[in-house]
């Protein structure tokens, strides 16, 4: 036997060695060399001998409790993944040969969501307590699977255990900038789900559009779903619209769409979260109800959605009571609406120069002796709370929430970082803390040089960051530790209008912070992690149809000007590890009969540099980077 769990520390880019002997099948196996390719990585990995025939007399049987949900997504993945159209059969098998068998088992080893996987010449085994564990363990089974198989198929015999790190593993998608489609989320959330995200959180609001139908006020998806049409001019010099111009950029979900889909992640093991986003990012709110403004009567205010980046008065007011009326109605809905017991109500980055000169902000903060109007934020964020609560779910907010005095009973999503310290201060006050940092998880920024990817802010987040970001800051106490829930990715859609280019972002850095949420840190490897990428799971990407970011693959440039010497000094640096850059200087396309970059190197200023990264095979693997070194 072969074990690549953390335990023996055997694991990483090292290829391991299986002779698939004694395959007693007539599919013709040579000994092969097998990688450790699966993402997330799990707990223990251990190979044997022998494998497994999958073809199309292979019987999958699936225990009866789970048969409705899970036989249908098996039957269809499975023929994705394979071209073979398997019988799936509800309840226990007495057959030990050609079969699949998922089983709910009492094993104190398992976790919640966690699984053993078993596959031998004869038999493929998924062990687990829950349905989460055995849909889990089908993920991982879909990953041993080679990639490209069609038709009868050799799995290699392994037995694989497995339990997550936490609990959250999410991922947010901003709807509300650039809205997407329900076809398009549906098929993100079957990517999601095979490696193992479990929490959609779906950013439903903001200044740029409501994307959910409220049936008590019909002007939230009227009125505030469509924009003004701003296409092709860059996203923060966008002008306001005007209330005579066409509003035909935007969309929204139904009622009906968002149980569709509420109903799809289910099935694979995900739970919806919805955010409102309030007092602020509230442009779409106050448009299409004005009288949730802060001043009554005559004002200045554009009561039109925000095109872009500018969104001037953006809050609601935190001092009428009428406001609190509007959103109890709207949390009512979403919360018969959401099975999920969680519901995000935004609190972030909340422009309080209204509540300032607004008599009725003022009024309730001489009434209730609030000392300022971060007191006057925790006021209306503690009326929320409530409401919140009197539908029986739990508030979750962003960590300006703790502004004042606070939330009780709040969850946190702590993403600042820097002059704010949420990701401590959080668990240490005894808030349950879900890691969202702005520093590693915000792929909105983009994942490569600055000059060479998509729009985007000029900040740059590369896979390996994402990959190599732990989420349990070393100053927490175990028991401040213990409050933090997990870890999640955040998409924001300023910069991505097209569905090409929202999976760009998403991919593959998804699959890094779904390796940080769920491996254990001592089975991460980043070696092994860039080298599964690109020798599986990019193939798997492209099978689904499924767009990706090949930016770990880019040269990274960075050159000095001496001009006491005239010369130019370069650096080039990739943070993929195991590959060679050649480079060029007369402007030609760089191969590996080209200059090896060996360290630093003085040129000519205005110097043409291309640089490119290769194998030892002399496969370029990513776009070649080209830079005027003035």
């Amino acid at each position: 036997m072969i074990n690549t769990s953390y335990k023996t520390n055997i694991y990483g880019a090292k290829t391991i060695a299986l002779l698939l002997v004694c395959l007693m099948f007539s599919v013709s196996i040579y000994a092969q060399d097998v990688q450790n390719t699966f993402i997330p990585q799990p707990e223990s990995v251990v190979y044997a001998s022998r494998g497994f025939k999958l073809d199309e007399n292979t019987q999958v049987f699936i225990p009866k409790k789970f048969s409705k949900a899970l036989a249908p997504m098996v039957s269809s993945t499975l023929t994705n993944d394979t071209g073979l159209s398997l019988t799936v059969n509800t309840g226990r098998t007495s057959a030990s040969k050609n079969v699949i068998v998922f089983e709910k088992v009492k094993n104190a080893s398992i976790e919640a969501e966690g699984y053993i996987l078993e596959v031998n010449a004869s038999k493929i085994t998924v062990k687990a307590t829950d349905y989460a564990g055995l849909f889990n363990g089908f993920q991982t089974l879909r990953q041993a699977i080679p990639a490209g198989s069609n038709g009868t198929t050799a799995i290699p015999s392994l037995t694989i255990t497995d339990n997550p790190r936490f609990h959250w593993r999410g991922v947010l998608f901003d709807v509300s900038r650039n809205f997407q489609t329900k076809a398009f989320i549906l098929k993100q959330l079957d990517v999601l789900a095979s490696y193992k995200i479990n929490k959609f959180h779906w950013h439903l609001t903001d200044d740029q559009g409501w994307r959910i139908e409220i049936k008590k006020y019909p002007n939230l998806t009227q009125k505030g779903a469509w924009r003004a049409d701003r296409t092709g001019i860059a996203w923060w010099s966008r002008e306001h619209a005007t209330a005579d111009e066409p509003k035909t950029v935007g969309g929204f979900y139904t009622q009906e769409d968002i149980k569709e889909v509420i109903a799809y992640a289910s099935a694979r093991n995900i739970e919806v979260i919805p955010e409102i986003d309030v007092p602020g990012h509230s442009k779409a709110l106050v448009a299409s109800y004005p009288e949730l403004f802060c001043f009554d009567g005559e004002t200045d205010a554009n009561f039109e959605l925000a095109t872009g980046g500018k969104a001037p008065d953006n809050a609601v007011c935190a001092g009428k009571e009428t406001t609190y009326a509007f959103l109890e109605d709207v949390i009512k809905e979403v919360a018969e609406l959401f099975p999920s017991k969680y519901i995000h109500i935004g609190g972030d980055e909340c422009n309080k120069t209204n509540w300032k000169k607004c008599p009725h902000c003022q009024k309730v903060m001489t009434d209730h002796n609030l000392a300022d109007e971060e007191e006057l934020q925790s006021h209306f964020i503690q009326k929320v709370n409530k409401i919140v609560t009197a539908q029986n779910k739990l508030m979750i907010g962003w960590d300006e929430i703790l502004s004042g005095k606070g939330a009780k009973g709040a969850t946190i999503m702590a993403w600042r970082r820097g002059m704010h310290t949420p990701e401590l201060q959080a668990p240490r006050e005894g808030y349950p803390t879900i890691m969202t940092s702005y520093l590693h998880s915000y792929i909105s920024r983009v994942q490569g040089p600055t000059f060479m990817e998509p729009e985007g802010p000029n900040s740059v987040l590369p896979l390996s960051v994402v990959y190599n970001h732990e989420p349990i800051p070393a100053e927490l106490t175990a028991e401040e530790a213990s409050r933090v829930l997990g870890n999640q990715t955040c998409l924001w859609a300023e910069f991505t209008p097209t569905e090409e280019h929202f999976e760009y972002m998403l991919y593959p850095r998804t699959l890094a912070s779904a390796e940080v949420s769920w491996s254990n840190p001592k089975v991460k490897n980043w070696e092994r992690f860039q080298n599964a990428l690109k020798t599986d799971h990019f193939k798997r990407l492209e099978r689904d149809d499924v767009n990706y970011a090949n930016s770990m693959f880019t040269v990274y440039p960075a050159f000095a000007i001496d001009q006491l010497n005239t010369e130019a000094i370069v650096f080039l640096k990739t943070e993929t590890v195991g590959f060679s850059i050649y480079y060029t200087l007369d402007g030609s396309d760089p191969t590996t009969n080209a200059i090896k970059y060996e360290g630093d190197f003085k040129t000519k200023p205005k110097t043409l540099l291309k640089a490119g990264l290769f194998n030892d095979a002399g496969e370029l693997l990513g776009e070649i980077t080209e830079i005027r070194l003035k």
